[in-house]
């Protein structure tokens, strides 16, 4: 019972948060042409550290846990609303084949930074999940923001809640 107790704060405090899984705007060649800029190899790079805080104010790490990085096309914007935030459903995807590939990942290291280098310029989303036990009852959740990667800018970001 105190699971189930648990589950309803966290998805309480967790905002509004939609039960059904998300239904996509159908994906048309000119959506998908936006990715274009994406699939070039660019110079410049993005790093940061991925955590949370817990309520006594330890800091818990996103360490060995999967970094992604997504353009913010109409697709990709589409796809941060409906399920990139979402604990519940962060492994959906749109069916986008150019989403999928231009998607990138890495693994935050033991102190949960990541780094991604070769990026064309433009604006994307990054998002990581930071998760703990406390018993048997996973605590945590998703972290991430919005960022415009410019030329000649090396960006570092933190990433320890949901940033517009």
């Amino acid at each position: 019972m105190k699971k189930i107790i648990a589950l309803g704060i966290a998805l309480t405090l967790a905002g509004c948060i939609s039960l059904n899984p998300p239904e996509w705007t159908p994906v048309t060649s000119e959506r998908e042409k936006e990715y274009q800029p994406y699939f070039e190899k660019g110079k410049e790079t993005l790093s940061g550290q991925a955590f949370m805080v817990q309520m006594g104010g330890n800091a818990v790490k996103a360490a060995g846990m999967e970094v992604t990085l997504d353009p913010a096309t109409s697709i990709g914007n589409e796809w941060w609303g409906k399920s990139g935030r979402q604990w519940a459903w962060r492994n959906a995807t749109p069916p986008s084949q150019a989403f999928q590939k231009a998607r990138r990942t890495t693994i935050a290291d033991a102190e949960g930074r990541f780094k991604f280098a070769n990026l064309p310029t433009g604006k994307y989303h990054v998002r990581s999940a930071v998760t703990w036990f406390a018993g048997d009852v996973v605590q945590g959740g998703l972290v991430g923001r919005t960022v415009e990667i410019e030329s000649g800018v090396p960006m570092e970001v933190v990433l320890n809640r949901f940033y517009e």
